[in-house]
């Protein structure tokens, strides 16, 4: 296998992911003419500009575990599913497994069902997923929630909505209008009601969740690579 090279936005970013201060990139090129940075030439050009090569490796590992931000599940725009997936330095041991599980329990406060199947480890609670996937290159965790109650909501607004305008309808045409604006208010009220809880609260979940699983995904991958 071809040893990792690094472009000059990712060579940059590793510099900033290592120090705080601004890093002067001394006149340099790659070993080869590939093209592009080993993580050995950028832990000898930052040893130029003072950084210990420990650091410059620990930023390497944090670009190439980014989590990635897969898109946000919605429901008449509102967001009801959040997914987070990171590449793992490697796949768990039982002992470190259990300690992910335990981290997830303390995070969300729930105390799940850990499982596995195949090659596949899972927790859940719910609609909330966590598990350790393979991958053609080696092992991924990834992480997601739904939040069924709030499609339960939109869905239970939307029948009111539509009853409320068949209400009116049907009861107009019958000669009580008088009725007919009371009915289909009293549903109209409703179904505003259940769209403006969601409107409320879910901007919110959708935050907390992404935070506690950007949060985990880091964990994830500090204790896999040993630092």
């Amino acid at each position: 296998m071809s040893e990792r090279r690094y472009g000059d936005d990712e060579v940059r970013e590793i510099f900033s992911l290592a120090t705080t201060r601004d890093v002067r990139e001394p006149n340099a090129s790659p070993d080869s003419d590939t093209g592009g940075f080993t993580l050995a030439d950028l832990q000898r050009i930052g040893a130029e500009v003072g950084l210990e090569p420990a650091r410059v490796a620990q930023a390497a590992a944090a670009l190439d575990h980014r989590v990635r931000v897969e898109p946000v599940r919605r429901s008449l725009g509102m967001p009801v599913g959040v997914t987070r997936v990171v590449d793992l330095p490697r796949a768990p041991t039982d002992r470190e497994w259990e300690q992910l599980v335990t981290m997830c329990r303390t995070t969300f406060g729930a105390r799940g069902v850990a499982a596995m199947t195949g090659g596949i480890r899972e927790w859940s609670n719910g609609n909330l997923h966590i598990a350790v996937e393979p991958t053609a290159t080696g092992q991924q965790l990834r992480l997601s929630t739904i939040k069924s109650d709030a499609q339960a909501f939109n869905a239970v607004a939307l029948f009111l909505g539509a009853l409320a305008i068949l209400t009116g309808v049907v009861i107009t045409a019958a000669g009580k209008p008088e009725k007919a604006l009371v009915m289909a208010g009293m549903f109209g009220g409703l179904a505003v009601l259940g769209l403006t809880v969601n409107l409320v609260r879910l901007p919110g979940w959708a935050r907390l969740r992404a935070r506690q699983m950007d949060a985990l995904a880091e964990h994830a991958v500090r204790l896999l690579s040993g630092s």
